[in-house]
């Protein structure tokens, strides 16, 4: 059994290792996710300011329509003064085209603040656009980052993989089932040292009759909690 606990220690380096190597392949594709959805948060920002900026541009021209209307109006009304026979209707007229005036003049001052209202969300929009360009640039540099990285970790799995299929056949049977099953459920760690009494795994500490079967190494030896194959090691038992 000795020998035995040796070969699944080597086994357990490796199957340690492509468990870490997996969870990154998992993790991996989630960090571009969360780049691209930043992009797209920046892309939407950029579309809210183009559209807020369509939006004054239009509202701009709508007061620009309003004002040339309402100045040919004055102009109309101006041509018909001399036209009125009596000195009420002039008086009235002339009050109309007074009134229409003082509105000119505040949809003058409107048109200016709408210039000065439009020229900030330009360059809102240009600050947003700036912003997706070096969002857009890291997103880029970050992709290639990744699927470099994830290149990395297939050759190293497919290398452990084949590092795996040498010791497989050295691993009895039933001893290799007991081995895979503890591996998966225990998130790829099956085999641990005996930590003084407790098992180096879940740290429960163990009865006097496992810790001394663990010592014998006749058999295949688990932890009662947590069920991970126990091994004796002089470096780890006085930890």
């Amino acid at each position: 059994m000795g020998d035995q606990l040796e070969i699944l220690k080597r086994l357990q380096a490796i199957d340690g290792e492509l468990f870490r190597l997996r969870r990154q392949e998992e993790e991996k594709p989630r960090e571009l996710e969360a780049a691209n959805t930043q992009a797209a948060a920046q892309q939407a920002r950029v579309k809210a300011a183009e559209d807020q900026l369509k939006t004054l541009q239009l509202s701009q021209k709508e007061k620009e329509m309003d004002l040339q209307n309402h100045e040919t109006n004055v102009k109309k009304l101006q041509g018909q003064l001399f036209q009125l026979k009596t000195n009420k209707e002039y008086t009235a007229m002339q009050r109309e085209i007074e009134t229409l005036k003082a509105d000119n003049a505040v949809l003058e001052e409107t048109i200016l603040r709408a210039f000065d209202a439009i020229d900030q969300a330009v360059k809102t929009r240009q600050q947003e656009q700036q912003r997706l360009a070096e969002e857009q640039r890291r997103l880029q540099v970050q992709r290639q980052r990744i699927e470099g990285e994830l290149a990395a970790i297939a050759e190293q799995v497919a290398q452990l993989e084949r590092d795996r299929k040498t010791i497989i056949p050295d691993v009895p049977p039933k001893t290799l089932q007991t081995y895979e099953r503890v591996l998966e459920i225990r998130e790829g760690l099956a085999l641990v040292p005996l930590m003084e009494e407790s098992c180096g795994g879940c740290h429960r500490r163990l009865p006097p009759q496992v810790v001394n079967k663990v010592y014998l190494k006749a058999d295949l030896v688990t932890c009662e909690s947590c069920n991970r194959i126990l091994y004796h090691d002089d470096a780890q038992s006085h930890v």
